[in-house]
């Protein structure tokens, strides 16, 4: 909006930092700095209000700092930078100190502490369902609900029941937390896979065996305290691509604020910080057989602080995240040549309407399901961007024509929707879609 109003992009931003956490708060200063994940006009139960779309069981993406730069780009006000400086910095400490379980600087998305997460002995909370009776151990610590499901607490024994994989569903708020904090809220690289599409890869991968096959799609979740021993939050089990290269590109645009502000030493520490994360990135993250970049697993709580610890979780197929690195200009140019022969390719994401959010050969890949098929066009923009960044920009052009060409309506008079079928082009979700159209104005004005 800052290129036609900026001050109304100015008073968007500032709405939802007036709702940063202070270290004061009354229901969670151990998450001073954070930004939640939505406002509305009626606040939550914690907060004395009855809205149920008020969200604080986590954060989004760390792309507060590239908002506000844009601004900046358009009016050159520096007084925004100024008052906007160090709310940005706590929020990108907020990370580092909340979502970084093992401390080794490579971020992990995960979910506040909050009453759908956890008891309130702080015990995490899930559910979990058998077609036959349960086992002695569930039977004995967890509580019989409806239809075979059982109602469950405690880290430990979440931890036992995923080691067995012998249950028919399992579900833990955490996860959907962790999953939202993205923004990609079902994606398969948070162990999203449906009963049919599990029973497929088991046939493929485990010679039908749905144990096996399961234990690659289950995620764990680490508590995060802080030298008291207070409960901040939790992460899931493996550390994200675009979640460290949205940081490292923060760092970027951190330092480039600074300068402005005359803080020459701060600017150069961020600028150093960004440099070792954007190491770190292309070491940890990149899969050298598939030439594409993936999330990395946590092995275990008990985990050291060494980098590149776990293995890359190539197994839950492939998604935008993999260019990421590409759209915050870290990637190492011959590994950017190699995603973006990924991108290019008609079996995985250059379908009718390119660049879904699954490709084609993922798992958990189904045209009409929110993020593991359907086509985002936020994600659409940063994979775009990333091609021109690495001076891809006829590949992208290419692309970017076939999305106007086959997504129904968006060349004629339609409406502007949520996402978009990428086999078809036919319309889906949402109408009226803000930050689809907020992106194809960006695209617009940079390709």
């Amino acid at each position: 909006m800052a290129s036609f109003e900026p001050d109304v992009a100015k008073n968007n931003i500032r709405a939802m930092f007036d709702y940063q956490i202070k270290a004061n708060d009354k229901v969670r200063p151990q998450d001073h700095g954070m930004v939640i994940d939505a406002i509305f006009y009626n606040k939550d139960k914690a907060r004395a209000g009855d809205g149920g779309n008020w969200n604080e069981r986590n954060s989004k993406p760390p792309l507060a700092s590239w908002a506000v730069w844009q601004v900046y780009l358009e009016n050159n006000d520096i007084d925004f930078i100024r008052e906007m400086f160090p709310k940005l910095q706590q929020y990108h400490q907020w990370w580092y100190r909340n979502r970084d379980h093992n401390q080794n600087g490579l971020v992990e998305y995960g979910a506040t502490k909050h009453r759908l997460h956890n008891d309130s002995e702080e015990n995490i909370r899930f559910s979990v369902k058998y077609s036959s009776p349960a086992n002695s151990i569930v039977l004995s610590q967890c509580k019989a609900s409806n239809q075979h499901w059982y109602q469950c607490a405690g880290i430990d024994l979440y931890q036992d029941i995923i080691n067995r994989a012998d249950y028919e569903a399992i579900d833990i708020g955490a996860q959907h937390g962790a999953a939202w904090e993205s923004g990609m809220d079902n994606a398969a690289r948070f162990g999203f896979i449906n009963n049919a599409q599990l029973k497929h890869y088991a046939q493929e991968d485990y010679q039908g065996d749905i144990e096996q096959a399961r234990k690659d799609w289950q995620v764990m979740f680490y508590e995060n305290r802080n030298a008291s021993g207070e409960l901040l939050g939790y992460s899931i089990n493996q550390e994200s691509v675009e979640l460290n290269s949205y940081l490292a590109h923060e760092k970027m645009l951190l330092a480039n604020m600074a300068e402005l502000l005359q803080q020459t030493e701060l600017a150069t520490m961020y600028r150093n910080s960004a440099e070792k994360l954007k190491k770190k990135i292309n070491q940890c993250f990149f899969d050298e057989n598939t030439g594409f970049y993936y999330d990395r697993k946590i092995p275990s709580k008990t985990t050291t602080t060494k980098t590149c610890s776990g293995d890359l979780l190539t197994m839950r197929g492939k998604g935008p995240e993999g260019w990421s690195p590409l759209w915050a200009n870290i990637a190492d140019k011959s590994k950017a040549a190699r995603v973006k022969e990924v991108m290019l390719r008609e079996d995985e994401f250059n379908t009718k309407v390119p660049l879904g959010t699954a490709s084609l050969s993922n798992p958990a890949y189904d045209a009409n399901i929110y993020w593991r098929g359907r086509v985002w066009l936020d994600q659409v923009y940063f994979g775009l961007i990333a091609l021109n960044n690495y001076g891809y920009q006829k590949e992208a052009n290419i692309l970017a024509e076939k999305l106007f060409e086959n997504a129904q309506g968006l060349s004629e008079d339609g409406a502007i929707r949520e996402n978009y079928n990428p086999e078809t082009g036919a319309v889906q979700g949402a109408t009226n879609f803000s930050w689809s159209a907020a992106h194809l104005l960006m695209l617009y004005f940079e390709m």
